[in-house]
Parts: structure tokens; C-alpha cells; sequence
């Protein structure tokens, strides 16, 4: 048995001796010129600035890994994709009407005069070219 283990231990040194395929190394003039003239450093490539990862917050305390997204969903229109959903509103879901305050409405009639003001001021000083 002993003989039977060592002839195992010696063929499997030797199958490992006889299986180095490294390629020999070039001393040459040409090999070592090759090797010095190729720039092998490549710098690495600036990474655009994420805006995302801003605010974010990132700590290790406990043994755990924490992080804090302060980040709210995009206001409507403020994102290309938002542009054509409405922003769900408890008055609207209800079908009930805003809550005004007397101020409010002042405000709102007085905007709205304000406006056709200034429509009456349009229509009276456009001027429209008609050529052919």
C-alpha cells in the first residue's frame, strides 16, 4: 500500500511539473523593445456626475448598512414622462368643490379681470398683414 501511495504522489508531481505550457520569456532586443515602447497605463475614464446620488446618504452603524433617499417622486411636468398623467386630488376624486375663502375669490375675480384687460389690450393693438 505504501508503494501504491507513493507512486500516486510521485505521478501526480510529475503531471503537474510537465504541464507548465508559460510561454518562455523573449530577451531579445526586439522582446524588451516591445515591451518599453507599448504604453500599457490607460487612464481611466471620467464618469459623468450622477445628480441622483446628490442627496444621497449612505452610513454604516450597528453592523448594518443604511441609506436615505430624500428624493421625492417628480412633480407633474417637471419629467418628460409626467407631462400627460393629472395628479390625483381628493376634491376631484370626491367630486367635491375647492374650499375658497372670500379673500380667495377676490383674488381669482380680480385676476380674471385682470386678464380680459389685458385680452381687450391685445385685440386692439394687433395688427394683421394679409400679402399674396
Amino acid at each position: 500500500m505504501k508503494i501504491a501511495s507513493a507512486a500516486f504522489a510521485l505521478l501526480l508531481i510529475a503531471g503537474t511539473a510537465f504541464a507548465d505550457d508559460a510561454p518562455t520569456p523573449d530577451f531579445t532586443r526586439e522582446g524588451i523593445q516591445r515591451v518599453f515602447v507599448v504604453d500599457l497605463y490607460k487612464p481611466a475614464e471620467p464618469k459623468p456626475f450622477d445628480w441622483q446620488s446628490m442627496f444621497n446618504l449612505d452610513w454604516t452603524s450597528l453592523g448594518t448598512r443604511w441609506h436615505f433617499r430624500p428624493m421625492l417622486a417628480p412633480l407633474q411636468g417637471s419629467f418628460p414622462t409626467t407631462t400627460g398623467l393629472g395628479v390625483p386630488t381628493a376634491f376631484g376624486l370626491l367630486g367635491t368643490e375647492y374650499a375658497w375663502t372670500p379673500r380667495t375669490w377676490r383674488d381669482e375675480r380680480a385676476l380674471s379681470a385682470e386678464r380680459r384687460h389685458v385680452e381687450k389690450l391685445i385685440r386692439k393693438h394687433a395688427h394683421i398683414v394679409v400679402t399674396q
